[in-house]
This record gives C-alpha cells, sequence and structure tokens, in this order.
C-alpha cells in the first residue's frame, strides 16, 4: 500500500521578468517502511520539494497525497 504519492508536482516564484521554475514535474511513490534519499546540487529544489512534501508550502502544480 502506497503511503506517500508525489505526482507532476512543479514549484514556480514570481520574479520580475518570469516565473522561476524550481521544480519540473516531479513524481515519486513510498511505500510504509521504505526510505529514500534527495540528492541533488545545491539550488536543484531539494528543499522546496521537503517543504511541500510536508505540508509547509503548495506546489504550483501537480498533487501530494499523504495517506
Amino acid at each position: 500500500m502506497t503511503q506517500l504519492v508525489v505526482t507532476d508536482v512543479t514549484k514556480d516564484y514570481p520574479t520580475r521578468d518570469r516565473p522561476l521554475s524550481v521544480l519540473r514535474g516531479c513524481s515519486l511513490e513510498l511505500s510504509q517502511g521504505q526510505n529514500a534519499a534527495i540528492l541533488g546540487p545545491s539550488g536543484s529544489g531539494k528543499s522546496t520539494l521537503l517543504y511541500i512534501i510536508g505540508t509547509l508550502d503548495r506546489p504550483t502544480g501537480g498533487r501530494v497525497t499523504l495517506d
């Protein structure tokens, strides 16, 4: 049984010229008891994804489902 489903999550921040796209189509599924690591270079959106999964921030698009 899947406990966490992240489907095509996007996150954009407004700027003066055009929106800054931080996440583009991020998807994952985790079942109970599974572990995952989020890796990437600085500025790649790791913290933003964790904030969205933890319901501290809302995605611009896509969906997060917690069971």
